[in-house]
């Protein structure tokens, strides 16, 4: 089965219709996985479990509770998909949880099934229909779905209308980028220093920072992309994340190519 058909069967068993029926926890607690909440030096969740059972652990300073539901989330997803399987302790850090395109395909299938648990796709496709892409569209995902604006921002950028790119920067270099299948460009090295010409610049240089859409050059952030030219806009929108030291930002396509 795929990771998201995992997500489905748990949807289908327990008859869920819509996001305020969906209790993680209590799926959870069905399902013979435990949760406990402790510091974890390294780790934003571990899972330890065998067949039929199994221990999740969250690290308790994590402070947005979208971020701590996605967390178990993406545990069970372990538990759902590899139980089988004879490794049976699994330890989880941030950059695990921020992409649908890890490396580690353990790590992709976990968020793939902890995205299709939390945001089923038909679900989200009615709550986006015909409808405008900007930040506010990914807060309202955010709040109706309750889960973080990264986790909002990934899931329509995986499956949303529109092409687009989301960016997390943190210190004002960027930590991690995704992007729709159809987004022109593909490629920001991680640790790519965010430009002037960025918003988000302006956010790390302690300025106040626009939070409307503006029309930037596509070389603002796709310098190193051999495909991007100079003449090439791209419109921007960006949230600050002041606790994080951070900014999300979100990249789609405009009239200017």
């Amino acid at each position: 089965m795929k990771p998201e058909e995992y997500a489905i069967k748990l949807i289908d068993d327990y008859c869920i219709k819509n996001p305020q029926q969906l209790n993680i926890e209590d799926i959870a607690a069905a399902e013979n996985l435990f949760i406990k909440e402790t510091p974890l030096n390294n780790f934003l969740g571990m899972i330890n479990y065998k067949e039929n059972y199994g221990l999740i652990t969250i690290n308790s300073k994590i402070k947005d509770p979208g971020q701590r539901k996605f967390t178990i989330t993406h545990e069970m997803g372990h538990y759902f998909i590899e139980r089988k399987k004879p490794e049976r302790l699994r330890g989880c850090k941030a950059e695990d949880l921020s992409t649908f395109k890890s490396v580690i395909r353990n790590e992709e299938n976990a968020n793939l099934f902890a995205a299709e648990l939390l945001m089923p796709r038909p679900w989200f496709n009615d709550f986006i229909l015909k409808r405008d892409i900007n930040f506010e569209l990914i807060k309202e995902i955010a709040n109706h779905f309750s889960v973080s604006l990264s986790a909002a921002a990934f899931r329509y950028v995986n499956i949303g209308q529109y092409p687009t790119a989301v960016i997390y920067s943190k210190d004002g270099v960027v930590q991690w980028s995704a992007f729709h299948d159809y987004f022109p460009f593909k490629f920001i090295p991680k640790g790519y220093i965010v430009r002037k010409e960025s918003s988000a610049y302006d956010f790390f240089a302690g300025k106040t920072m626009q939070t409307c859409d503006d029309l930037i050059p596509a070389n603002v952030w796709f310098a190193e992309d051999l495909k991007c030219r100079a003449t090439t806009y791209l419109y921007e929108q960006n949230v600050a994340m002041p606790s994080y030291n951070a900014v999300l930002t979100l990249l789609w396509e405009s009239e200017f190519v």
